[in-house]
């Protein structure tokens, strides 16, 4: 479940946050000092130097106003000492204003205020307003307490009287390392849709003395919103992310002698006067050691401060995707995946009638997937693009100004209108009420644009999760184009890229983000084609896809890696707190090789893409992370690997020795009593109250098992179901069991198994009811309150006496009407009454079925003759002559209508609505007036939903 804070959260409590004075100072600063702590966070304010110093353990970073200018004079690392503010001037901020470059350190600036407070997650927040004519800047900066990462933003308000244009607003923008130029290396990530033949993968080390590189991309497509700088003398290194899903370019490198870093956003945006518009964050944190420690300060900060939004309903998550929305499919899904063991069921992109209205094509029952799912232990999953909307669609038509482009399926709805954000704010709320909770997929048409795009593309996201606190989200535009840290931090999942991977995927951005929260598409093995070979999967977030229609036998194999996943999640190895390192090896390629291990550096195991060595080759696999003084036991899932207990200092050095590489593999550190290890003797305890009932699920009739879940002293694997005497599937989710077209005397058996095999006694199935119910009658209340058989009755059941039902079902001429659910009562009497409305003259025959857990029984059949639907017949007469003529309509008694209609040669000349009060009678009236010399033929129409009724023919003849 979520949290439901807005923008600035945190993941942890932060202890006493003690703030000593946290002031606004707005117009001239006073002289003096101020002091604003948080943990070992302070922002402390030198009234007398106009200097503000942000500090935790492992940072100090200061600015200074002076001469009209905002600069950075410091930016420490405590853990080192060293200064990255070396050479040149950091100028704070950047933006374009109609062309003209202003800068912090550009001067002109006058400083209007400052303000210090503390947020909710504990982080320190400092904001300094400058302004120049026409242009108002917020500086904004959060300083988090036990990190040495700091995030930063520039808001920009239009105070003059006209509109002006924005462009290159930086994220980031400062010169470090300066003077260590010739030890720098730059390194930064592909983005999906690089121009590079693979994709997500790791550029560098470039050189920081050859140049200024210009890496750019359009959110997370081309290039990953991130760079780091790394000594490789000193080991240690700057990492620099930000948050943006437009256009953005950057500049790093050497710069007039200065290394320079400065990602900013492209694309103009236009501002209105009195209009305020914020930048993209940006963030800047140290390390110490190699990438491996870079990633891990990344990941730390998130874990910190960026996980409140990920939902423990959706991470980690065993999901089966792929196409396919009718009931035959998702029924088929849902049955394959209890029988893995997994967690949520995916309709992709062809369920919606169309998109941006967002309903069930006909035969579709998207509540009773999710209610079936639910018996399951799981959830469903859409894709529903929140922007989406195409040509075809209601909403284009009713509001066609919306739409971008409505020829281009992937254009959408123009979301810089408020009104279109406003709107899918409520529709989306709206699906969740309707179909929810789910996990909504995002898609393209969001990953470009300018400042204003991007802004209301983090807004419709960010909402989305404040607003759906129980929903999950899947972010994904083509591929990976809106990833960045905040995005991905709102999400449970994260797709990287659309097409055909290799072994780098995933590698370099778990870097970034966590890795169960990265869909890799290299090592999804698809139902029937699935292999130890697809391992690689385990690392990361686990896809099932493939043959629906597959046997139990070729999901075999899925079921036993699927347990493997569920397990390292129970051990700390795969969430939060997690370390993600990249093991060495003295021969072939290590891409693709991942090590994970648990926060207290106690557990872990690595796994290997396809062919990450020759089979059978000799490798020493150097590990990462390990803690030197602790003992580490290594063991093998395939054996390649003999189990040993050695320092992790030793194994660091020395290296794991696989004595002949298979395919397949996983190393484990201390995981000792995984499933499939061989160490549990003890069986596990029995199901319980294993009953059978009848039911239909998805239009299908059999029977659904149900019971009390077993337990085991370590591992519960999974139920295998006999039925009849013979084995006959396994369920690992949940404690349910739906067999369509089963018997109701057919006998089955829950058998217990834990992660070793060892199997309990098993629970027998006896029906939830004893025996079939006892026969009811049927009756109706046709022709009862007026003696009209007019179409609207009730059909009655009664039960008087005997065995009950659990559900009435009621057909009408063969066709099942309703079925309607009942409560028994041992062998006390049933009722229950359906009402009939609107039905034309002829006849109704009613059969119904009693049912419950042991049977069905037929009741008594009645019929009703409807006779009197339509309105009785009405009397037409005509009073008066000339001008004062008029048509007088009386009906009677009878079936009254609801609308009057007068006819003068054919030509409806009057018509009235009416209100029926059946068998009343109704009378209506209308002022005819002359009609013109020669013979008129006049006819009263009487008009109901059953149909209509005419008087008798009045001739008037007028000379």
């Amino acid at each position: 479940m979520r949290s439901t804070n807005a923008r600035e959260r945190g993941a942890i409590a932060i202890g006493a946050i003690v703030a000593a004075v946290a002031t606004a100072l707005m117009g001239t600063p006073a002289y003096g000092s101020e002091t604003v702590a948080s943990g070992d966070a302070t922002v402390s304010f030198d009234a007398a130097a106009e200097e503000w110093t942000l500090e935790t353990d492992d940072v100090r970073r200061v600015i200074k106003f002076a001469d009209g200018s905002l600069t950075q004079t410091e930016l420490v690392s405590k853990e080192t000492g060293r200064d990255y503010q070396q050479r040149g001037v950091s100028t704070e901020f950047r933006v374009r204003v109609d062309g003209a470059d202003l800068r912090g350190s550009s001067g002109g600036w006058g400083l209007d205020g400052h303000e210090t407070a503390v947020e909710p997650n504990g982080a320190v927040h400092l904001t300094l307003t400058l302004s120049r004519p026409g242009i108002r800047v917020d500086r904004q900066y959060w300083l988090y307490p036990d990190t040495s990462f700091i995030e930063e933003r520039t808001d920009v308000t239009n105070t003059g009287s006209l509109a002006v244009e924005l462009n290159d607003f930086s994220a980031v923008s400062m010169r470090v390392l300066g003077d260590d130029a010739e030890d720098v290396d730059m390194y930064a990530i592909n983005g999906d849709k690089a121009s590079a033949a693979t994709y997500q993968t790791l550029k560098g080390p470039i050189p920081m003395a050859s140049g200024l590189q210009n890496p750019g991309g359009r959110g997370g497509n081309v290039h990953q919103p991130f760079v780091t700088l790394h000594d490789r003398e000193a080991a240690e290194g700057i990492a620099v992310t930000w948050d943006y899903t437009g256009n953005w370019v950057m500049n790093v490198g050497d710069s007039y002698g200065k290394i320079l870093v400065e990602p900013r956003a492209t694309l103009a945006t236009a501002l209105a006067p009195g209009n305020e518009i914020t930048g993209p964050v940006g963030r800047v944190g140290f390390y110490q050691g190699d990438l491996d420690d870079m990633g891990n300060s990344i990941l730390d900060f998130t874990y910190r401060y960026l996980w409140d939004d990920t939902s423990d309903e959706y991470f980690p998550l065993i999901r089966y995707g792929g196409y396919g929305s009718t009931p035959d499919i998702i029924g088929d899904k849902i049955r394959q995946l209890a029988y893995i063991g997994g967690d949520m069921v995916w309709m992709d992109d062809g369920w919606q009638d169309a998109m941006g209205d967002w309903n069930a094509k006909p035969g579709e029952p998207l509540r009773e997937y999710r209610d079936f799912a639910a018996m399951h232990g799981m959830q469903m999953g859409y894709w529903l693009v929140p922007w989406g909307a195409e040509g075809k669609s209601q909403i284009a038509a009713q509001h066609p100004d919306w739409m971008l482009n409505a020829a281009d399926r992937k254009a959408g709805l123009d979301t810089i209108n408020p009104e279109v954000r406003a709107h899918i704010d409520s529709m989306l709320q709206d699906r969740q009420e309707e179909l929810g909770p789910f996990m909504l997929k995002t898609d393209f048409g969001a990953d470009s644009g300018n400042l204003e795009k991007a802004n209301a593309t983090m807004d419709i996201l960010q909402e989305f999760v404040d607003h759906n606190p129980q929903a999950g989200l899947q972010l994904c535009s083509d591929g990976g184009g809106l990833m960045n840290l905040r995005t991905v931090a709102l999400s449970d999942l994260a797709l990287q890229r659309d097409g055909t991977p290799g072994r780098e995927d995933g590698y370099w951005t778990s870097m970034m983000y966590p890795t169960e929260k990265l869909i890799a598409s290299y090592g999804r093995g698809d139902v029937g084609k699935y292999s130890k070979s697809n391992r690689h999967l385990l690392s990361f977030h686990f896809t099932i896809a493939g043959d629906t229609t597959a046997p139990d036998e070729a999901l075999e194999p899925l079921r036993v890696d699927a347990e493997i996943y569920r397990y390292l999640a129970s051990q700390g190895v795969m969430g939060r707190w997690v370390e993600v390192y990249r093991p060495t090896s003295d021969s072939g390629s290590v891409v693709g090789i991942l090590q994970k291990m648990s926060g207290d550096g106690e557990r872990g195991y690595i796994t290997f893409p396809k062919a990450a060595f020759a089979l059978g080759s000799a490798v020493t696999l150097k590990p990462k992370g390990l803690e030197p003084d602790h003992a580490y036991t290594v063991a093998s899932q395939e054996g390649s690997v003999p189990t040993q207990t050695r320092s992790g200092a030793d194994w660091m050095r020395d290296g794991i020795d696989i004595g002949a590489y298979v395919e397949g593999e996983i190393l484990y550190f201390n995981l000792e009593n995984r499933p499939g290890a061989g160490t549990d003797e003890v069986a596990p305890t029995p199901a319980a109250e294993v009953r059978t009932a009848l039911a239909t699920r998805l239009g299908e009739d059999g029977v659904e098992l149900t019971w009390k879940a077993g337990a085991d002293d370590r591992w519960l694997s999974h139920y295998a179901i006999w039925k009849n005497g013979e084995p006959y599937t396994k369920v690992s989710s949940g404690e349910y069991f739906f067999d369509a077209g089963a018997a109701v005397d057919d006998v089955y058996e829950v058998r217990a198994v834990d992660g070793d095999g060892n199997v309990s006694a098993g629970a027998v199935s006896t029906p939830l009811d004893p025996e079939a119910p006892a026969r009811a009658v049927l009756s109706t209340t046709s022709g009862w309150a007026s003696g009209l058989h007019d179409g609207t009755y009730d059909v009655k059941m009664d039960l008087w006496w005997g065995q009950n039902a659990r559900e009435f079902r009621l057909y009408e001429n063969g066709d099942l009407l309703t079925a309607v659910p009942l409560t028994p009562d041992g062998r006390q009497a049933q009722h229950a009454a359906v009402p009939i409305a609107g039905r034309g003259n002829g006849t109704y025959v009613y059969t119904g079925e009693l049912r419950n857990a042991a049977g069905g029984t037929e009741t008594s059949t009645v019929t009703v003759e409807v006779t009197d639907a339509a309105p009785a017949k009405p009397a037409l007469r005509i009073a008066g002559e000339d001008a004062e003529r008029v048509a007088l309509t009386d009906l009677w008694w009878g079936t009254n209508a609801t609308a009057y209609r007068l006819l003068v040669d054919g030509e409806i000349v009057d018509e009235q609505d009416l209100t029926a009060r059946s068998p009343q009678a109704q009378h209506v009236e209308t002022v005819l007036g002359a009609l013109g010399a020669g013979r008129h033929e006049l006819q009263s129409v009487l008009v109901n939903t059953a149909g209509e009724t005419r008087s008798d023919p009045v001739v008037v003849e007028e000379r």
